[in-house]
């Protein structure tokens, strides 16, 4: 014969079974019993099941399967606001109404909300609606993080590497990124590729950043895609692969990542580990030129000098030969190009330089930056000046575009795109 528990302890426990556990890491949760023996539980229709792509790293594990928390879990497993309360203080974040959001969520913050403290944080470290202070954005991303919202966890890592509100350390940014990583947080897992990668405050291991890019590149992250391709064509951590290189570049190309379009457009111009496609390198290559990349802007000159890919313009050349050259991308291969054209070509092809982008100051001696173009460019593989109608040398690929080696400190909400950028910059999450 079966005993039966006090009724006051049935409630407890049953009570303490609904409340899910807090805990510093990413929670795994575990099967429910069901209701009733024999007796079989209907689907839960606002549960989401986690199926990770098939072989998305190509050779890196994925991360593990299993059933996430839904929102209504979430907030009430204490990592944010109460399910039946809202987010007043959010709402009027999105409308512009800082002041009133601060005083919404400094109310909550102070109850130990941590939703509400990655928001007040927010609001201190943009100085909006109040005055503007690193430290105590700092101090509050760092009680949210505490409290294991992922998002302060990632900002507050995000700090400890510029040294904003707090000194500059590298082992705890690590550390904040490994916990919001867990959370699956596409930009903390990146930026652990990075510091892998780099061997500063962790082991180098690169085969370990190849995962973290893989799990983040699977997320959509264009920066991981990128990052994973630059290994890939370097046989570090992974297999040597240039099929699975440009398949990964491809990606970070196609979701607008600049430094990709470059990449890509090479290895297209080349057949690089794809059929060999001048008229869709050009295209690529006009896209990134577009956006301001001072090396896309230089070998796109090229194929228009000789139409290769694109038909012959030798005004349009000049042209982004010289806005090129505002970046410092130099090449006497196209000196001796324009050198060759009558007065009147190379006057129209200055002027139309001068005035791109549209509304550009023709006084200024700067180039003006666009998009996520930053920085100089190196010089291109240069050659002997053109015969009349002689192709230019063959695109290389970027010289130093290579995996990185060190990270750099956040300075905006995407990493800054260069010809040969050597290392790519951590990821701010998106606004």
């Amino acid at each position: 014969m079966t005993r039966r528990l006090p009724a006051g302890l049935l409630l407890g426990a049953a009570l303490l079974a609904s409340v899910p556990a807090f805990a510093a890491s990413a929670p795994k949760p575990t099967p429910k019993p069901d209701a009733a023996a024999g007796e079989a539980k209907p689907a839960d229709p606002k549960a989401q099941i986690f199926q990770p792509p098939p072989d998305p790293m190509l050779g890196v594990p994925p991360p593990d399967a299993g059933l996430l928390p839904t929102p209504e879990e979430y907030l009430r497993s204490g990592r944010g606001l109460d399910f039946d309360v809202g987010d007043p203080a959010f709402g009027a974040f999105q409308r512009g109404l800082y002041l009133t959001a601060f005083q919404l969520a400094l109310e909550r913050a102070r109850l130990g909300d941590p939703v509400s403290q990655s928001l007040v944080a927010r609001l201190y470290l943009d100085g909006l609606g109040i005055k503007q202070s690193d430290k105590a954005a700092a101090a509050w991303f760092q009680q949210a993080a505490l409290g294991g919202d992922p998002a302060a966890q990632l900002q507050l890592g995000l700090l400890y590497l510029d040294g904003r509100g707090v000194p500059k350390d590298r082992a705890k940014a690590a550390d904040a990124f490994e916990q919001a990583a867990k959370w699956d947080d596409r930009a903390a897992l990146y930026n652990l590729g990075l510091i892998y990668l780099a061997g500063e405050v962790r082991p180098r291991d690169p085969l370990k950043a190849a995962e973290y890019f893989g799990r983040a590149a699977g997320a959509g992250s264009a920066d991981a895609q990128y990052a994973l391709g630059q290994l890939y064509a370097a046989g570090d951590g992974v297999i040597l692969d240039d099929t699975i290189a440009t398949m990964w570049l491809a990606k970070a190309a196609k979701a607008g990542h600049s430094d990709a379009e470059v990449e890509y457009a090479i290895r297209l111009f080349n057949g690089i580990g794809v059929p060999r496609d001048e008229k869709e390198a050009a295209t690529w290559f006009r896209r990134a030129a577009l956006a301001g990349s001072p090396i896309a802007q230089n070998r796109y000159a090229r194929m228009l000098a000789v139409g290769a890919g694109v038909p012959q313009d030798r005004i349009e050349a000049a042209k982004w030969h010289f806005v090129a050259l505002r970046s410092g991308a130099k090449d006497e291969w196209l000196d001796d190009f324009v050198a060759r054209l009558t007065d009147a070509d190379r006057k129209t092809a200055q002027t139309e330089a001068d005035h791109w982008p549209e509304g550009r100051d023709p006084k200024a001696t700067a180039a003006q930056p666009l998009g996520k173009a930053g920085g100089s460019s190196a010089p291109v593989a240069t050659g002997r000046g053109p015969e009349p109608e002689m192709p230019p040398p063959g695109l290389k690929p970027n010289p130093g575009a290579k995996p990185a080696t060190s990270t750099a400190p956040a300075t905006s909400t995407a990493p800054a795109a260069s010809a040969a950028p050597a290392a790519p910059a951590p990821v701010q999450p998106a606004n």
